[in-house]
């Protein structure tokens, strides 16, 4: 079954509209597939904020009251197969699930090459190609605009119903590329290379604004006290009013880093359930180590944590093995180290309209090593020494 269509299918079971022969489908699927599973389902209780830190046992309970309200009055024929399925998808939420929030950990790609948004019902729509403008959907309660490498929601003037849920898009920005959004609260969103944000198309005119992101992002809050933003990495969740920070939170990487530009920032470790929250200040930054799920807090010059807003690429004392994997976001590339060594070398420089030949070749008159570029990938071996 394809990607798309099982998406379409997890949907429609989270929202209470699939039908029987969907969640037989479901199942024999999930069987085979369940750490994905587990990360669809979890994500969407991550992002309507109904499962902020609760484990399994709750989330078990939850999937059970979705799995009992679908097609009740349709299906009454099928309840013992029902029940059994219920069953099959409580096991498979429940087998290793050792920390709620483990979906985030998964190296997740960016499969297309173009942006893309994936709607509510799981179905996706590419019409995000950046020589394009115009509409890109519309309700009775909100629209959706492009111009260019940005688009804009916009809610209308009609009331939207307080008890409707929530409606979520997802923006998935493949390397290569870069792309911005505007949520209808005013709130700008620059998206880096290899990243998805997940958000709702209109927020309500109470209560928390909530977005989950996987890569990297640039944000600028706007403030409403009455509704408290929140980002959620998977392990980390930044809380704010209203500030610029930014977030990167590739699953490749061995940290998850925030820092704040401007504004106050307050970051929780979501999977400790007595920790303390971090409060930040300009010109600081939060990592969260993947390896030993510790928090750390320092002052830093922020320069090149936030240069790639501009289409820079700025490392300072930087490890190749880092830089290779910014390069790879950047240019959608795929480059091989072959020797550790010169993963271990540290770089400075700045780069914003050289092609990547040159930034290799700038790095190659400061450190000794060769590299060949093929159809697929670019390959990096220690230069051997001439012989005297």
């Amino acid at each position: 079954m394809k990607n798309r269509d099982i998406r379409i299918i997890i949907h429609k079971f989270l929202n209470h509209s699939a039908t029987e022969k969907e969640i037989g489908l479901l199942v024999d699927w999930a069987k085979e597939n369940r750490l994905a599973f587990r990360q669809e389902v979890e994500l969407h209780h991550v992002i309507t904020g109904a499962m902020k830190k609760e484990k399994a046992e709750h989330l078990k309970e939850e999937l059970l009251k979705n799995f009992h309200q679908v097609n009740a009055v349709k299906i009454r024929r099928g309840k013992n197969r029902l029940f059994k399925y219920a069953a099959i998808f409580v096991g498979l939420i429940t087998f290793g699930m050792y920390s709620y929030y483990t979906f985030i950990d998964s190296k997740t790609t960016i499969p297309t090459q173009e942006v893309t948004i994936t709607l509510e019902d799981g179905s996706t729509r590419e019409a995000l190609n950046e020589e394009n403008s115009g509409i890109v959907s519309k309700s009775n309660t909100y629209i959706v605009e492009q111009k260019g490498t940005k688009i804009s929601y916009k809610k209308l003037a009609s009331n939207q119903n307080s008890e409707d849920p929530l409606i979520y898009n997802t923006l998935e920005v493949p390397y290569g590329k870069k792309f911005q959004v505007t949520l209808s609260d005013g709130t700008d969103i620059y998206l880096n290379s290899g990243s998805s944000l997940t958000y709702p198309v209109v927020f309500k005119d109470r209560g928390p604004r909530n977005v989950a992101l996987r890569g990297e992002a640039y944000f600028t809050v706007t403030s409403d006290s009455l509704r408290p933003f929140s980002v959620s990495t998977g392990h980390l969740e930044a809380n704010v009013l209203g500030t610029e920070f930014n977030v990167s939170n590739y699953a490749d990487d061995s940290h998850v880093k925030i820092v704040l530009v401007e504004g106050s920032l307050s970051v929780d470790q979501r999977d400790v359930s007595d920790g303390k929250a971090v409060l930040m200040k300009p010109n600081q930054l939060v990592s969260y180590s993947n390896s030993n799920k510790k928090l750390f807090l320092e002052n830093v010059d922020i320069s090149s944590y936030v240069a790639w807003k501009e289409g820079v690429l700025l490392f300072k004392n930087e490890d190749f093995q880092n830089i290779i994997k910014k390069l790879e976001r950047h240019y959608d590339v795929r480059i091989e180290l072959k020797d550790l060594g010169v993963g271990k070398e540290t770089y400075t420089g700045r780069f914003k309209t050289e092609t990547i030949e040159e930034v290799l070749g700038a790095f190659q008159r400061i450190k000794h090593f060769d590299f060949t570029i093929t159809k697929e990938k670019i390959t990096i071996t220690l230069k051997n020494k001439p012989m005297n």
